[in-house]
Protein backbone atom coordinates (compact mmCIF):
# COMPACT_ATOMS: atom_id res chain seq x y z
CA UNK A 1 0.00 0.00 0.00
CA UNK A 2 2.72 2.45 0.97
CA UNK A 3 4.66 1.54 -2.14
CA UNK A 4 1.67 2.39 -4.34
CA UNK A 5 1.25 5.78 -2.65
CA UNK A 6 4.94 6.58 -3.06
CA UNK A 7 4.88 5.44 -6.71
CA UNK A 8 1.76 7.51 -7.46
CA UNK A 9 3.18 10.60 -5.74
CA UNK A 10 6.49 10.19 -7.49
CA UNK A 11 4.79 9.85 -10.87
CA UNK A 12 2.65 12.92 -10.25
CA UNK A 13 5.65 15.04 -9.18
CA UNK A 14 7.70 14.03 -12.21
CA UNK A 15 5.03 15.37 -14.55
CA UNK A 16 4.94 18.82 -12.88
CA UNK A 17 7.30 21.34 -14.44
CA UNK A 18 6.16 24.63 -12.91
CA UNK A 19 9.57 25.67 -11.55
CA UNK A 20 11.63 24.43 -14.45
CA UNK A 21 11.71 27.74 -16.34
CA UNK A 22 12.82 29.68 -13.27
CA UNK A 23 15.63 27.25 -12.56
CA UNK A 24 16.82 27.34 -16.16
CA UNK A 25 16.71 31.13 -16.17
CA UNK A 26 18.69 31.27 -12.92
CA UNK A 27 21.37 29.08 -14.47
CA UNK A 28 21.60 30.92 -17.81
CA UNK A 29 21.06 34.57 -16.76
CA UNK A 30 24.55 35.22 -15.33
CA UNK A 31 26.21 33.79 -18.42
CA UNK A 32 23.93 35.78 -20.71
CA UNK A 33 24.52 39.03 -18.76
CA UNK A 34 28.27 38.48 -18.85
CA UNK A 35 28.06 37.99 -22.61
CA UNK A 36 25.94 41.13 -23.12
CA UNK A 37 28.17 43.31 -20.93
CA UNK A 38 31.23 41.86 -22.66
CA UNK A 39 29.87 42.92 -26.05
CA UNK A 40 29.10 46.41 -24.71
CA UNK A 41 32.58 46.71 -23.18
CA UNK A 42 34.25 45.51 -26.37
CA UNK A 43 32.26 48.04 -28.42
CA UNK A 44 33.22 50.82 -26.04
CA UNK A 45 36.90 49.82 -26.13
CA UNK A 46 36.84 49.65 -29.92
CA UNK A 47 35.34 53.15 -30.07
CA UNK A 48 38.06 54.53 -27.78
CA UNK A 49 40.77 52.80 -29.80
CA UNK A 50 39.44 54.19 -33.09
CA UNK A 51 39.30 57.68 -31.55
CA UNK A 52 42.91 57.37 -30.40
CA UNK A 53 43.97 56.16 -33.84
CA UNK A 54 42.23 59.12 -35.50
CA UNK A 55 43.83 61.54 -33.03
CA UNK A 56 47.31 60.11 -33.67
CA UNK A 57 46.78 60.21 -37.41
CA UNK A 58 45.60 63.83 -37.23
CA UNK A 59 48.60 64.77 -35.08
CA UNK A 60 51.07 63.06 -37.40
CA UNK A 61 49.54 64.69 -40.46
CA UNK A 62 49.80 68.10 -38.80
CA UNK A 63 53.42 67.45 -37.80
CA UNK A 64 54.46 66.12 -41.21
CA UNK A 65 53.24 69.10 -43.23
CA UNK A 66 56.00 71.62 -43.96
CA UNK A 67 54.33 74.58 -42.27
CA UNK A 68 56.60 76.82 -40.19
CA UNK A 69 53.64 77.93 -38.04
CA UNK A 70 53.13 74.39 -36.71
CA UNK A 71 54.72 73.69 -33.33
CA UNK A 72 54.70 70.74 -30.95
CA UNK A 73 51.91 72.48 -29.05
CA UNK A 74 49.89 72.77 -32.25
CA UNK A 75 50.21 69.04 -32.85
CA UNK A 76 49.15 68.26 -29.27
CA UNK A 77 46.22 70.68 -29.56
CA UNK A 78 44.96 68.91 -32.71
CA UNK A 79 45.19 65.56 -30.98
CA UNK A 80 43.46 66.90 -27.87
CA UNK A 81 40.64 68.40 -29.94
CA UNK A 82 40.04 65.05 -31.62
CA UNK A 83 40.01 63.21 -28.28
CA UNK A 84 37.88 65.85 -26.57
CA UNK A 85 35.21 65.63 -29.28
CA UNK A 86 34.83 61.93 -28.41
CA UNK A 87 34.56 62.63 -24.68
CA UNK A 88 38.00 61.30 -23.71
CA UNK A 89 40.11 62.82 -20.94
CA UNK A 90 42.96 64.53 -22.77
CA UNK A 91 45.02 65.12 -19.62
CA UNK A 92 45.48 61.41 -18.90
CA UNK A 93 46.81 60.59 -22.38
CA UNK A 94 50.58 60.36 -22.81
CA UNK A 95 51.53 61.76 -26.21
CA UNK A 96 54.96 61.34 -27.79
CA UNK A 97 56.26 63.08 -30.92
CA UNK A 98 59.57 62.01 -32.50
CA UNK A 99 61.19 63.18 -35.72
CA UNK A 100 59.40 66.52 -35.77
CA UNK A 101 61.14 68.92 -38.17
CA UNK A 102 63.88 66.38 -38.86
CA UNK A 103 63.92 67.28 -42.55
CA UNK A 104 62.22 66.38 -45.79
CA UNK A 105 62.04 62.66 -46.43
CA UNK A 106 62.53 61.64 -42.81
CA UNK A 107 59.76 60.22 -40.68
CA UNK A 108 57.70 61.74 -37.91
CA UNK A 109 56.19 59.33 -35.43
CA UNK A 110 53.33 60.14 -33.09
CA UNK A 111 52.31 57.76 -30.30
CA UNK A 112 49.67 57.93 -27.65
CA UNK A 113 49.04 55.83 -24.53
CA UNK A 114 45.62 56.18 -22.94
CA UNK A 115 44.58 54.50 -19.67
CA UNK A 116 41.41 52.54 -20.41
CA UNK A 117 39.16 51.53 -17.53
CA UNK A 118 36.88 48.48 -17.83
CA UNK A 119 33.60 49.82 -16.46
CA UNK A 120 31.04 47.19 -17.40
CA UNK A 121 32.91 43.94 -16.89
CA UNK A 122 34.99 44.70 -13.80
CA UNK A 123 32.07 44.43 -11.32
CA UNK A 124 31.14 40.99 -12.71
CA UNK A 125 34.71 39.76 -12.61
CA UNK A 126 35.48 41.32 -9.23
CA UNK A 127 38.28 43.48 -10.62
CA UNK A 128 39.17 46.73 -8.90
CA UNK A 129 41.73 49.46 -9.52
CA UNK A 130 44.75 48.34 -11.52
CA UNK A 131 43.16 45.00 -12.46
CA UNK A 132 40.43 46.76 -14.43
CA UNK A 133 42.73 49.22 -16.20
CA UNK A 134 45.23 48.93 -19.04
CA UNK A 135 46.93 51.27 -21.49
CA UNK A 136 45.62 51.51 -25.02
CA UNK A 137 48.41 52.39 -27.40
CA UNK A 138 48.27 53.75 -30.89
CA UNK A 139 51.01 55.09 -33.12
CA UNK A 140 51.51 56.21 -36.69
CA UNK A 141 54.51 57.21 -38.79
CA UNK A 142 54.29 59.76 -41.60
CA UNK A 143 56.99 61.02 -43.94
CA UNK A 144 57.95 64.66 -43.42
CA UNK A 145 57.16 66.87 -46.40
Amino acid sequence: MVTRIIAATSKRLRKRQEGQAIVEFALIAPIFLLLVFGVVEFGRAWNVYQTLTDAVREGARTAAVANPAVTVDTVAARMNANMYSAGLDTASAIKTLTGFRAGTGTSVRVTIAYPYQLRWLSPFLGWTGAQAQFNMNSDVTFRNE
